[in-house]
């Protein structure tokens, strides 16, 4: 992959996304299908958050391919046009939480021509004269002048009448089946439209379709299909007035607006908008530029025109002096079926990729996104006023990708003061930026933090690195305090850090968030779908190893807690501690947490962390008991020098027999465990947490063992046993078990025993005022209430923080239950990650 395309996230579809469109201020994207469809993405959580189908708030309802998108500068109307003949405009809400992207988007109205114009490749609005352009199949330009003054009833429009729409309609050459083929339906008998309702809101008729005026439209405006539409911005403006000044209509406009067109006929044309006093508007030919093959795309930046052409050429004009200042040609010489163009640079899409013009170098980019079929460049803003410049891409495997370009084309002389002012709606309170996260998130899940081989040198220097990089992360983003703790040589060491609520001392609560940076070795790598220390993003989804156990929690702690300290919000202490050793146990995490409590806090008030997932895909949960967990090692080793097994197998014992025979006595055949002791001291559940378990049980959807008497024995005590037999040569003569026992427990055994690490059960309460504050947060973020769950899981140092800090824990799970922690594929939502950090910001000032 090229440094100078950087991915963002990529989503799925099962038809080709044949057109897209980018909402930056309101956060959203839309891409237009194969299959009538056009799919509204947020760039918040990347989660598909509505599927558009053609005609669903109408009865035109018609099977048609998306081919072309556009919007209204105001990001308050989009419009689309395919196969089918018909434009159509849709309404795009405001959305008024960041994290709250369920926008109501509305189809507002058809319009169509009874000209039989055929598909519809290219589209355009003009802000300024309120005028949709669009360009056909049948070679020509059709326009709709005032759109909305029309749809207010300001203007009256041309007979609205449904059976006259081209679907409706006959045409012996759209609609011709060929010699062997049979004719259309005969058209319906002449209907009225349905009665047109009033949206309050946007005060204009909806529901309802317009005729384009015959007058608006211009035959054989080309000689071939308009594939392409530009709008000319207000420095082309000038230059093409002062060019055409001698023409009565430009010279006698209020407004004027310039517009160019490409088509298969190799020719770009320039037009002309004008509107009188009275608002009318008309539309001139200016003058074309002959490009000797079909203009499939283009593009403008001032001074040039760029027009993709087919065999891979990119021909740029310099529409000042018309002249065709140069020349280029793509690696693989296939149509150029996309153009964007920013700062300079150039990205031409055919069906090999993308290939990035820069600077007089040329470089292929393989996006493995099948044949690219619509691109387009966008600016987003960041909190910081930073401008970072993006690339939307679809494929005809119906991929759809969002790129970051690189920080070589982003030298552009923006104003960012005016850009930042144009986008932030200053109404709107700034909580937390996944942006920001998922930046973080990518370094973090970068450093190969395997605690288990902490030894090798890859993993230990890496999981060092990582420790530092924590450090200066927390400083950076405001922390009071940020250090490390060291361990010992072989553990990896902890970190501190503070954020100083400004709530004087006596008003203010001390909140201890725990977490780790260590992860589970992620195995055989050849059964990950992705590089598992590359954050990948696809379909709303982060991949990597830690995602979910346990680095994508903690930096929507991190930065949820930043948050509130830049904006001098923050009135309560937060403290990180952030340990490398939880997959192994947590070995010496006590003894830091004494050596250091006068760092940490004397008085701590509540122990948070998030290192568990949902019950299900879709009900949040709160976590309040984890049990125990002992891991024993028994080794049964022989005295005996190697022998062949063929000769003296039958005089011997054989070790490995012996740790058969050992552990199949420590549980009987009704998987009762029978060592003396196991049940004592077991508490029962309640009444009151049995029918916390049934709640579960009715509305949680889990594939299996979902019913209260599961969920129950989930909890319930269990035994597991891990061999490891070491061969040598031909005689089995070494071998040991790893016994995993979820209470408290030792195996009583023969030979050699070690007790390889114990984690204590943890209960907490469930009615306490920190559980009431998450459970109205959480129900806030998602609409829903969370179930209380507890879980068979361990994690040993709750128990531990508690004592010595003495101060009750509260778990808030983040992920679902498809995260595939300690496995495979390890994913988490990022619509997760981003009402997690949604919530701790709401939470924090409220213990």
């Amino acid at each position: 992959m090229s440094d100078s395309l950087e991915l963002i996230h990529k989503w799925s579809h099962t038809y080709s996304i044949l057109s897209t469109c980018a909402f930056p201020h309101k956060k959203l994207l839309f891409a237009g299908t194969q299959d009538s469809k056009i799919l509204v993405f947020d760039t918040v959580t990347y989660n598909l958050i509505k599927i558009l189908h053609l005609g669903q708030f109408t009865e035109v309802n018609t099977r048609s391919s998306v081919l072309c998108l556009d919007k209204s500068k105001d990001e308050n109307s989009l419009f689309s046009a395919g196969v089918d003949s018909l434009v159509r405009i849709w309404s795009v809400g405001e959305v008024t939480n960041d994290l709250d992207t369920d926008v109501e988007i509305n189809e507002l109205v058809t319009i169509y021509s009874v000209t039989d114009i055929g598909d519809i490749f290219s589209i355009k609005y003009i802000d300024s004269l309120e005028t949709l352009v669009f360009g056909c199949q049948n070679a020509s330009l059709l326009y709709l002048d005032n759109v909305f003054k029309r749809l207010k009833g300001i203007l009256s429009s041309s007979e609205s009448n449904a059976n006259r729409l081209p679907h409706r309609r006959y045409n012996k050459f759209f609609d011709s089946k060929g010699p062997t083929g049979s004719a259309s339906p005969p058209l319906p008998k002449e209907s009225s439209v349905e009665s047109i309702s009033i949206d309050e809101n946007i005060d204009i008729l909806t529901n309802t379709i317009l005729e384009i005026p015959s007058s608006n439209i211009v035959n054989y405006a080309h000689n071939g299909f308009v594939y392409s539409i530009c709008e000319l911005d207000s420095q082309f403006k000038d230059l093409l007035e002062s060019d055409c000044s001698g023409c009565p209509p430009i010279k006698d406009a209020v407004i004027s607006e310039y517009i160019i067109s490409g088509s298969g006929d190799g020719v770009s044309k320039i037009w002309v908008f004008v509107a009188d006093q009275d608002n009318n508007v008309s539309m001139y030919f200016c003058k074309e530029l002959d490009c000797g093959d079909s203009v499939i795309s283009q593009d403008v930046e001032f001074p040039f025109l760029y027009c993709g052409l087919g065999d891979g050429v990119v021909k740029i004009w310099d529409i000042s002096t018309n002249q065709s200042v140069s020349t280029l040609v793509t690696p693989v010489k296939s149509d150029i079926i996309s153009l964007s163009v920013y700062n300079d640079c150039i990205y031409a899409a055919n069906e090999s990729g993308i290939t990035l013009f820069q600077k007089g170098e040329v470089e292929l980019v393989n996006t493995n996104q099948g044949k690219i079929l619509s691109s387009g460049i966008f600016e987003r803003i960041g909190p910081n006023g930073k401008v970072y410049p993006n690339l939307l891409t679809g494929g005809n495997d119906g991929s759809l990708t969002l790129w970051n370009l690189s920080c070589t084309v982003c030298g552009k002389d923006l104003a960012l003061a005016n850009l930042v002012e144009k986008w932030t709606d200053p109404k709107q309170e700034q909580k937390v930026n996944t942006e920001d996260m998922l930046e973080t998130l990518k370094e973090l899940t970068s450093f190969e933090t395997v605690s288990q081989i902490i030894q090798s040198s890859n993993y230990g220097l890496s999981s060092r690195r990582c420790a530092a990089y924590l450090q200066q992360l927390f400083t950076s983003l405001g922390a009071s305090q940020s250090k490390l703790l060291p361990i010992s040589d072989k553990l990896n060491p902890a970190i501190v850090a503070t954020f100083t609520g400004k709530n004087p001392p006596g008003d203010k609560r001390r909140i201890l968030w725990y977490g780790h940076y260590d992860v589970i070795d992620p195995g055989d790598r050849e059964r990950w779908n992705t590089d598992p220390f590359t954050l990948t993003c696809e379909n709303g989804y982060m991949k990597g190893r830690g995602v979910s156990d346990n680095k994508g929690p903690l930096v929507s702690a991190i930065h949820s807690v930043s948050m509130l300290h830049k904006q001098n919000k923050l009135l309560n202490d937060v403290v990180f501690l952030v340990e490398g050793n939880e997959e192994i146990g947590s070995p010496q995490f006590a003894e830091i947490c004494n050596k250091y409590k006068s760092i940490i806090g004397d008085k701590i008030d509540w122990i948070m962390l998030s290192n568990s997932t949902w019950v299900d895909t879709i009900h949040p949960c709160l976590n309040y008991g984890l049990r125990g967990v002992i891991n024993a090692k028994i080794t049964v080793f022989s005295d005996v020098p190697d022998s062949h097994s063929g000769v003296n197998g039958g005089i011997l014992q054989e070790p490995t027999t012996d740790l058969i025979r050992i552990v199949s006595k420590l549980q009987n055949d009704d998987n009762k465990i029978i060592i003396p002791g196991f049940y004592h001291n077991v508490k029962d559940i309640d009444q009151e947490e049995t029918k916390r378990f049934s709640e579960i049980s009715e509305v949680a959807e889990m594939e299996k063992n979902g019913s209260t008497e599961e969920l129950i024995k989930k909890l319930d005590q269990t035994f597991s046993v891990y061999y490891n037999i070491m061969y040598k040569w031909t005689r089995k003569c070494h071998c040991y078990s790893e016994i995993s026992i979820y209470w408290f427990i030792y195996p009583s055994c023969s030979g050699s025993k070690q007790i390889l690490n114990v984690a204590e059960p943890w209960l907490g309460d469930p009615k306490n005022n920190a559980y009431q504050i998450l459970k109205e947060e959480i129900t806030k973020a998602w609409n829903m209430q969370p179930l209380f769950v507890r879980e068979g899981g361990s994690i040993p140092s709750i128990r531990t923080l508690e004592r010595i800090f003495e101060a009750p824990a509260v778990q808030i799970p983040c992920g679902q239950s498809t995260d595939n922690g300690h496995l495979y594929n390890e994913n988490m939502r990022i619509k997760n990650l981003s009402n997690m950090a949604e919530i701790l910001y709401n939470v924090y000032n409220k213990l």
